[in-house]
């Protein structure tokens, strides 16, 4: 699965990051191009919020249920 989100608030950054450390398996951003960091590295998110234009979750499993408020 891999969906764009968008973390524009502190509250979405703090929401988004305490669902993904609550994730049993890996779940990585990347801005769509070569960058990438994982989403359960709370200086991996806050990266992505700051630097990149676009932010891309991916995951193995179909988490978009669980992320759906984040996704554009």
């Amino acid at each position: 699965m891999k969906v764009r989100v968008q973390l524009d608030t502190e509250t979405d950054f703090k929401d988004f990051f305490k669902l993904m450390v609550s994730l049993p398996h890996p779940v990585y951003l990347n801005d769509g191009k070569r960058q990438q960091v994982c989403a359960q590295s709370q200086l991996g998110v806050l990266l992505a919020r700051m630097e990149w234009d676009e932010i891309y979750c991916e995951s193995e499993a179909d988490i978009s249920h669980l992320i759906r408020r984040w996704i554009i």
